[in-house]
């Protein structure tokens, strides 16, 4: 098989057989295949999680006492109680986003994408540039690459997006650091949702075709859409 088709099978599958035969003779195709085969693993560990006993049980009954409280009863009860209300209710959000995310239940692209964002702040710590032939070199396991990026990348590695293995990259813009995972996406498959989205924080943008989805992530107020078309326009496929 040639080197796209190897790249392409062991993104498919890292414990093809085949592509670990093709993988034997050649160095640099072995440490991509261990290197798919370690993140195979990671992902699947990180999608291993247990549901504690309960627990569905409990956010149900929860949300049966909150519909048994009349409209005037609460916003009273609000009022009086604003700051434990407001504990509880992070609270219970932590919880219910647990609780989609181990029951498999899927989340809207753009909360994905900020709760990944939000988790995953080590990635604005790195001021080192990185080649964007390195990033190619990742991405090549798409069948992509990239002829520019409007700004430096200081950070690209795999990681999972709602249960799909991505690209990750962070680029230097002139409004900050900016976000982008590109998700390949097969078939009929789509992440759940296109257009903008934000939070108290950041704000961001989805856009797929038939090869993958681009999600772009960047600071409040950040003219994400011009910077979305500029990645969009510089992702090739092969």
């Amino acid at each position: 098989m040639n080197d796209l088709e190897f790249r392409r099978r062991l993104f498919a599958d890292p414990n093809d057989k085949e592509v670990a035969q093709e993988a034997a003779n050649n160095a640099e195709q072995q440490a991509l295949l261990e290197e798919l085969q370690a993140f195979d693993v990671q992902l699947n560990k990180a999608l291993d999680v247990k549901v504690p006993d309960g627990l569905a049980e409990r956010i149900l009954a929860n949300q049966k006492a909150d519909n048994a409280h009349n409209v005037v009863a609460r916003k009273s009860w609000f009022k009086r109680y604003k700051t434990p209300f407001a504990t509880a209710a992070s609270a219970t959000f932590a919880l219910g986003l647990y609780f989609m995310s181990a029951t498999q239940t899927p989340l809207l692209a753009g909360e994905h994408a900020l709760a990944h964002v939000h988790h995953e702040q080590v990635a604005f710590q790195s001021n080192t540039k990185i080649a964007l032939q390195v990033v190619n070199d990742k991405l090549s396991l798409f069948g992509a690459k990239l002829e520019s990026l409007p700004g430096d990348v200081t950070y690209a590695t795999f990681c999972n997006f709602k249960g799909q293995k991505s690209l990750h990259l962070v680029f230097q813009s002139e409004h900050g650091p900016m976000t982008v995972f590109i998700v390949p996406l097969s078939g009929k498959n789509s992440l759940g949702g296109d257009g903008q989205f934000k939070d108290d924080r950041y704000n961001g943008i989805i856009e797929q075709d038939q090869h993958a989805a681009t999600v772009l992530v960047a600071n409040l107020g950040s003219p994400v859409e011009q910077y979305q078309k500029n990645v969009a326009s510089a992702l090739r496929w092969l």
